[in-house]
């Protein structure tokens, strides 16, 4: 017996105490988070952005809440950076909770240019929410597949007219040591096709899987472009034990498509179909 509590006692401590809790959060605490896109259209770089979100802790009805407004925006294009700080600052502030009984739900999108923010920064928090139930992850556990789809409607009704997908999500624990847990989350089509298809079309296998995302959007010339295809990422977040909080986390976006470009209001004329490739990674860094 006395053997056994020596080998126990030097046992590292995160091989059998450590666990993922929820988030854990102070009333009135502030904290911001800077998130930096790189994206590529067809192998093609087309711009990194770099924005950032201010966080305030806040109580109501005995639920602590992120109040989240939007700070900066920048855009860089080859040589020439624009300062977007005006698009930013347009966000009406809105509330997410990773608390137990929180929600992580995307506000109303009401300017376009800060979509793709807004979206990115809510997908990094879904990813390690409770609904998610990545607080299942142990060193016992250390992979499982949600049972329950996930369904997203990402239009704003000014550029992106139409936007739904759908997913399924793995999670896996990577690492788990004193002080934080490295989760990775994968977001990846269905294997049935699970959405309500604009077109016949939609519904098949697209590039030998079945497709999980269908977009209208407005293009130049008062004309519309419909993509469909497959979208898939993939999230690896390192989360602080202590706090629950999101220290890092980077993810990996692909996008295989087909579009139609210039088609007429039923869907059924286009002026041609072409593949399109979209490649995304995105990082997000917690800042005090």
């Amino acid at each position: 017996m006395f053997k056994l509590t020596i080998f126990l006692l030097l046992l590292p401590l995160s091989s059998y105490t450590q666990t993922i809790g929820y988030r854990k959060y102070t009333e009135g605490a502030v904290f911001s988070y800077k998130l930096t896109t790189t994206a590529y259209r067809n192998d093609q770089l087309t711009g990194t952005t770099i924005s950032v979100s201010r966080h305030r802790v806040v109580k109501h009805k005995g639920l602590f809440l992120e109040e989240i407004s939007w700070q900066r925006k920048t855009t860089s294009t080859g040589q020439h950076a624009i300062n977007q700080d005006t698009l930013a600052l347009k966000v009406p502030p809105y509330k997410v909770s990773l608390s137990p009984k929180g929600k992580v739900l995307l506000p109303a999108l009401t300017v376009p240019g800060m979509v793709g923010e807004i979206t990115d920064l809510n997908t990094f928090y879904v990813a390690i929410a409770p609904a998610l139930k990545v607080q299942n992850l142990s060193l016992q556990n250390r992979s499982f597949v949600n049972s329950e789809l996930r369904q997203g409607n990402f239009a704003d009704s000014v550029v992106i007219l139409y936007g739904t997908d759908c997913i399924q999500v793995t999670q896996t624990l990577l690492q788990l040591e004193k002080e934080y847990a490295v989760i990775e989350t994968k977001f990846t089509p269905p294997p049935s096709f699970c959405l309500v298809p604009l077109l016949d079309t939609v519904a098949g296998k697209s590039f030998g899987q079945f497709s999980n995302i269908q977009m209208i959007q407005k293009a130049p010339g008062g004309k519309q472009n419909l993509f469909w295809g497959v979208e898939e990422f993939t999230i690896t977040s390192t989360i602080g034990l202590k706090s629950g909080e999101i220290r890092h986390a980077v993810m990996d976006n692909h996008l295989t498509l087909r579009m139609r470009c210039d088609i007429t209001p039923d869907l059924k004329s286009y002026a041609v179909e072409t593949p399109v490739t979209i490649k995304r990674r995105v990082e997000l860094e917690l800042m005090r």
